[in-house]
């Protein structure tokens, strides 16, 4: 975690200075000032993100296989939960590391490789979401309510995709039926970790 504190106070300065300028400029009110200060470090936090992923994507030369490891992987995560880094230099790491074996590993995968990957990513990956999902973060509890609408949509989402995936190894699109099954894994593995991860905070307390 060495460097995780300056990363967030720098991080959080820029997005105050930013919001501070809203309110001198009168672009918004002194009272929201903190709400479009919390605002604008998501964004910010999001924004270099996004760049992590597009530059790392260019340099190995996976934009399209990126796209869809991505988008299936952020689909499914606002119904499945899981993993938050506590801080924004531990969630680019944390993004780093899964791009590096993404675009350089399993990006190099193909044929009857990528078959048998696929197929043992979804096995992974099914039992995980139908049994622990939604996992809530910590900070942000759930109602009972909301935590079956989203345990449905998550179940449902899964099968589909695992479903999507099955039908694109048959057609033999096994590369693409690699990345669509690396995006649900990728979601079963967050969920599970912020599972284990909460039932230690909460013992703790």
């Amino acid at each position: 975690m060495l460097f995780a504190g300056s990363d967030s106070e720098m991080i959080s300065k820029l997005a105050k200075n930013i919001a501070h300028f809203f309110v001198v400029k009168n672009i918004t009110e002194e009272s929201k000032e903190v709400i479009y200060a919390y605002g604008m470090e998501l964004l910010i936090s999001d924004v270099l993100n996004t760049l992590i992923v597009l530059m790392i994507a260019l340099i190995s030369h996976t934009l399209p296989a990126v796209i869809i490891f991505i988008a299936v992987f952020m689909v499914l995560r606002r119904f499945v939960g899981g993993y938050h880094a506590n801080s924004h230099l531990s969630c680019m790491l944390t993004l780093v590391m899964v791009m590096l074996v993404f675009s350089y590993g399993i990006c190099n995968i193909s044929g009857q490789t990528a078959q048998v990957f696929s197929i043992s990513f979804i096995t992974m990956a099914l039992p995980i979401i139908f049994c622990i999902t939604p996992v809530p973060h910590p900070n942000k509890p759930m109602s009972a309510e909301k935590g079956i609408r989203l345990r449905k949509r998550s179940i449902i989402l899964a099968a589909v995709l695992s479903v999507v995936v099955i039908a694109l190894l048959i057609f033999h699109y096994q590369k693409l039926g690699l990345y669509v099954s690396s995006g649900l894994l990728l979601s079963a593995i967050m969920a599970l970790l912020g599972f284990f991860l909460n039932r230690g905070d909460n013992s703790k307390r």
